[in-house]
């Protein structure tokens, strides 16, 4: 039995594709620990891992770790440096504390998965103890042919600006402190490459062909996890559309609004949830076939529904997909266009921007995606690439491969 340690994101979106994967290693027998915030116990306890808390300000995090710019890339250098400050900061924080909890439990991790997008604790105590981490990416993954940054300076370039340039003296001193013997700019490329998991099919990663056997894509691993309880479907035998803006984005009672404006007149029924973001009344009068939740189990509504809208979220748009529904994607930020422009070069859905959300555009664009006979090939050939990906089962096949079997680690 080997012991696998994650270290993930503290958001949902990056936390629940990994839990099927968690789930999977325990059932083959492997010990499994999260570091995670206390709002996720449940979550994790629930796969049969061990869970290994820490405080978090959730107000800071969301501020700071939600990007703010509506844009097809990420440029915004402020936001960069307040996402770097977080992640250092959480780091000092937590770092003591996990490597004392493994030490005085005599088990140090075997593989480390750790989300590049997190914190550096999990890297660290990777690099400093030599073990294997292997990366967990929610979605794209970026190399010299495909990024949603602009090429990125180089560390020696990027520490010339004072901010930056003193947070990289401050994190040089903590890997000099933990005895991790690596440049800035030699760690932060260790963060971003080496073995992967994307829970992707390879035909929805960008210039997919260009990476390499090490870079597993397994496909979303969301379906078997749900936290939402029991729905039940109207039984009408009409077409269903499920709207959702995810718990990001989904501050928006005039999109909600444009939602129910759309869909009043048609014979459709309609499912909203909107994870809180919207107060009793701002939508108005709501009719008989629309349901307005604060959260529903998705994937239960997804096997009844024609059509999705949401947005933009890679493992939402996919784990659509799967169930074979096309989409609508309404992005709000750089990955998010990525992959409401990603399911329209494939077929699978149209892309709206925010700005042109109208109940008529809505409507027209609903009835021209769930009457299409080419939208529904398209999202049956991704739905083929998706089954074909693997899922948890193959991603658990990865992290094993890092395992050193018992007679190469006596050597």
């Amino acid at each position: 039995m080997a012991h696998i340690a994650f270290f993930i994101l503290p958001a949902a979106g990056h936390v629940n594709p990994t839990l099927s994967v968690a789930r999977e290693l325990v059932a083959r027998g492997h010990r499994v620990t999260y570091a995670l915030s206390e709002n996720y116990r449940e979550r994790v306890l629930a796969t049969g891992a061990e869970f290994l808390p820490y405080a978090l300000d959730q107000d800071r995090f969301w501020d700071t770790m939600v990007p703010k710019q509506d844009a097809a890339a990420y440029t915004d250098q402020q936001e960069f440096v307040n996402m770097m400050n977080w992640m250092l900061d959480l780091t000092r924080q937590t770092i003591g504390d996990f490597e004392r909890h493994f030490e005085e439990a005599a088990d140090r991790p075997d593989v480390f998965v750790c989300d590049p997008s997190s914190f550096w604790s999990g890297h660290i105590l990777a690099a400093k103890w030599g073990v294997p981490v292997i990366r967990s990416t929610p979605t794209y993954v970026a190399n010299e042919h495909w990024s949603l940054h602009p090429p990125v300076d180089t560390a020696e370039e990027q520490a010339e600006d004072p901010e930056t340039g003193a947070l990289f003296a401050v994190v040089a001193e903590l890997l000099a402190e933990h005895r991790v013997e690596k440049s800035i700019g030699d760690f932060a490329a260790e963060v971003h490459s080496g073995p992967a998991l994307v829970y992707l099919p390879r035909a929805f990663q960008y210039a997919g062909d260009t990476f390499g056997e090490e870079v597993r894509f397994v496909g979303p691993c969301t379906s078997a996890n749900s936290f939402h309880g029991e729905w039940e479907a109207p039984g009408t035998g009409r077409p269903l559309v499920l709207i959702s803006l995810g718990t990001l984005y989904n501050k928006q009672p005039e999109f909600f609004r444009a939602c129910v404006e759309a869909f009043r007149e048609t014979d459709w029924d309609v499912v909203i949830t909107h994870a809180g973001g919207v107060a009793e009344g701002e939508l108005g009068e709501i009719p008989p076939h629309i349901q307005v939740y604060d959260f529903a189990p998705q994937g239960a509504v997804l096997a009844h529904a024609s059509l999705m809208i949401n947005h933009g979220g890679t493992s939402t748009v996919l784990q659509a997909v799967s169930e074979g529904v096309p989409v609508i994607a309404v992005p709000q930020m750089a990955e998010l266009h990525a992959t409401a422009t990603r399911a329209e070069q494939l077929g699978v859905g149209a892309k709206i921007l925010r700005k042109d959300v109208t109940p008529e555009r809505l409507r027209e664009t609903a009835l021209a995606l769930a009457g299409s006979a080419d939208v529904r090939a398209a999202v049956g050939r991704l739905r083929g690439e998706i089954e074909a990906a693997g899922g948890p089962a193959a991603a658990a096949d990865a992290v094993e491969a890092l395992l050193v079997p018992v007679g190469a680690a006596a050597a």
